[in-house]
């Protein structure tokens, strides 16, 4: 249900401290890449930050960014159950979206951030976001004709309500691109409001991106987040210039965006996605197209999807030409907005047929997006292939699990010294293999696109609420590992010329990186990574694994947990690094040889700390042999002793998603839950 106004999220956010400074982003197109260039240049300046745009891409708390990660499941629930029980316990009624602003607010000031970059969600006058208190500067990005039946039936009417984000004495940010007509209103409303109005030029900015191949679009947002940030942090002001390097490893998914899904279509293509959802947004990626992907006169091949509602006769009237080859797709449901339904495939082809496509080379895959790409990537042989889709992703099928260990602090040594780590005594001089485990899990991800990471552990200790995952992550910022391993995928959106030397591989996206927050030993890193790679993916289960772990713990891991958990083992690869002076008993090589690659590195000779640590591997390797889910009392109790933060251990939040899951479940008595022997076991397929 969408119902605008300020009543009921400004009684939801009354008791939530606004704490930061806010750049708040109002606009039809645009407004999420200018929030993405403001994070970047403010995390290079060394700030704080949190970032709120809509709608989610797959859960809700992936709208919510702090300092560079979506914030994890465990930290959405926590503060959302608090706004749940303020929204009840008063009789607000909030509606979804305010339930949403309300939570991200609330973690804002939780997580003790200096900036917040706030995108409007619809509108700007009565959106629920508009509730902001400290705002240090506002932005109105580019406007156009959309939700006509919320904000007004005329480009007018709209661009007024969108200016209703400013405040008096705060300075205003201003595509000078649009029209004449929606920049008098916006000038009329700042000279009724008192605020003073900013118009970045993109001419000052020529010389610093000639060489960046830039669409036109990408540099008006760019001058418009340069000039808010140095309006928002003058005693931060830098050139462009100086943020260039963290721009270019920032990525936007669904904006224009060249992805390998060899491993969809069972051969070597690329695709250009783009979320395009309106005829302004059409116009972008028209043009993008027509420069890039028309240049040998061959048609494009298109696999579209849309949601009700939107002027696809418009939108169509810009992408398509005739000759071009069409399939049409229906997107899944989207988690909590109801209300956004697709368009008919059927529907959708009718009208490209009308704007051009070959009647004879459409195709209606209904909701299988796999067969719409395969189909399109037949029909298009080497010409070149693009997909708008509002809703639609591809689905990952690669889960790499790096088990925590322990617990990095933060410091100075980026965890080189082991002071600043949490670690139990017989850990001690272990510190650099779980940095190994890092790097080694990030190496796998840069050579599988179809690989998701997923860093594992819970809050293990009393002494701080940070995760072992959190800290793994924070490690692998701090020491700029992602750019260690640059992935081999093509995310850029620039096309070279033979006599030009292609552009570098970008680093790895920290999208392909999950946090499971909840583990309490290692059946439950994987148990838990797989239940955090289905949700967090639309309900696609992994259809391999790689574990990376210490290679003592090969045998616990593989031949115990996975084989209990059922997952298939001929799909499982391990990599194992062992601390300095253990060597498995078994393998003088220190190669394992489980799987589909397992590699295990050692450390050199034995010596009383491997020998005392082989002995703990065996008796743990006994106990879980004879309870191999961990549920009886030795165990089960070994796992409540190390939750110190009561972190809750069922996998499923309610019975509606245990249900989807497809997998056997039971409810112990503790509350937690456990798989049931013999059960359903819908991962390791394909």
């Amino acid at each position: 249900m969408i119902d605008l106004g300020l009543a009921r999220v400004g009684r939801l956010v009354q008791h939530t401290p606004q704490t930061w400074k806010t750049i708040h982003v109002a606009g039809t197109n645009g407004k999420g890449s200018i929030c993405a260039y403001l994070s970047s240049m403010l995390a290079a300046s060394g700030l704080s930050w949190a970032r709120f745009t809509s709608p989610h891409l797959i859960d809700r708390w992936d709208c919510i960014a702090v300092n560079g990660r979506p914030v994890s499941e465990a930290v959405f629930r926590e503060a959302e159950d608090v706004i749940k029980k303020r929204d009840e316990g008063n009789r607000i009624g909030a509606t979804e979206f305010e339930l949403l602003t309300a939570t991200a607010f609330e973690i804002f000031h939780r997580q003790k951030v200096e900036f917040g970059v706030v995108e409007v969600g619809l509108g700007g006058r009565l959106d629920a976001t508009n509730v902001l208190k400290q705002k240090a500067v506002t932005v109105i990005a580019k406007i156009g004709l959309d939700h006509q039946s919320f904000l007004g039936n005329t480009i007018e009417q709209i661009t007024l309500q969108k200016a209703g984000i400013m405040r008096p004495g705060v300075p205003c940010v201003v595509d000078g691109s649009n029209q004449p007509s929606v920049l008098k209103v916006i000038q009329d409303h700042a000279r009724q409001v008192g605020a003073e109005l900013h118009y970045p030029t993109t001419s000052t900015l020529a010389e610093t991106l000639a060489s960046e191949k830039l669409e036109p679009h990408q540099i008006q947002n760019l001058a418009c987040a340069h000039m808010a940030f140095r309006l928002a942090c003058p005693e931060k002001d830098s050139s462009l210039g100086q943020f260039l390097p963290a721009i270019k490893q920032m990525q936007w998914p669904g904006r224009l965006q060249t992805l390998d899904i060899p491993r969809i279509v069972g051969h070597p293509r690329e695709v250009l996605l783009d979320g395009a959802h309106n005829p302004q947004s059409a116009e972008v990626l028209a043009r993008y197209v027509q420069r890039h992907l028309r240049t040998r006169g061959q048609p494009v091949t298109w696999v579209l999807a849309a949601t009700q509602g939107k002027d696809m006769d418009g939108i169509f009237g810009l992408l398509l030409r005739p000759g071009d080859q069409v399939a049409a797709v229906r997107f899944g449901p989207v988690d909590r907005m109801p209300w956004v339904k697709p368009a008919d495939p059927a529907e959708l082809l009718r009208l490209a047929v009308q704007h051009g496509a070959k009647d004879a080379a459409t195709h209606d895959a209904g909701d299988d997006v796999k067969g719409a790409l395969t189909w399109a990537s037949q029909a298009a042989g080497d010409g070149p292939l693009s997909s708008c889709c509002t809703s639609a992703t591809m689905p990952p099928s690669h889960l790499v699990v790096v088990c925590g260990h322990a617990i990095w602090l933060g410091g100075p040594k980026h965890g080189w010294d082991e002071s600043e780590w949490l670690i139990e005594s017989y850990k001690q001089g272990e510190t650099p293999t779980f940095i190994e485990h890092i790097k080694a899990g990030l190496q796998v991800l840069s050579q599988d696109d179809s690989a998701v990471l997923v860093f594992s552990g819970g809050p293990t200790r009393p002494e701080t609420a940070l995760s072992e995952a959190q800290s793994y992550h924070n490690l692998a910022l701090a020491n700029g590992y992602f750019n260690l391993f640059p992935t081999t995928s093509t995310t850029t959106t620039t096309t070279t010329t033979k006599a030009e030397l292609p552009p570098p591989p970008p680093p790895l996206s920290t999208s392909r990186i999950l946090l499971e927050e909840r583990a309490l030993d290692s059946y439950s890193n994987i148990l838990l990574s797989l239940v955090a790679f289905w949700r967090h993916h639309g309900g696609v289960w992994p259809s391999r694994l790689t574990i990376v772990s210490h290679g003592f713990k090969r045998e616990r891991l593989v031949d115990g947990h996975c084989a209990a958990i059922g997952f298939p083992l001929d799909r499982v690869a391990f990599v194992g690094i062992n601390p300095p002076g253990v060597v498995d008993d078994d393998d003088d090589h220190c190669i394992t040889g489980t799987g589909v690659g397992s590699l295990a590195v050692g450390g050199g000779g034995g010596g009383e700390k491997g020998r005392e640590m082989k002995r703990g591997v065996q008796l743990a390797l006994g106990q879980w042999k004879e309870d191999p889910h961990g549920v009886g009392e030795e165990l089960a109790g070994k796992r409540r002793a190390r939750n110190c933060w009561g972190v809750h251990q069922r996998l499923f939040v309610d019975e509606g998603e245990r249900e989807r899951s497809g997998v056997d479940v039971r409810v112990l008595a503790d509350g937690s839950e456990s798989l049931v022997e013999g059960g359903r076991r819908p991962w390791g397929r394909g």
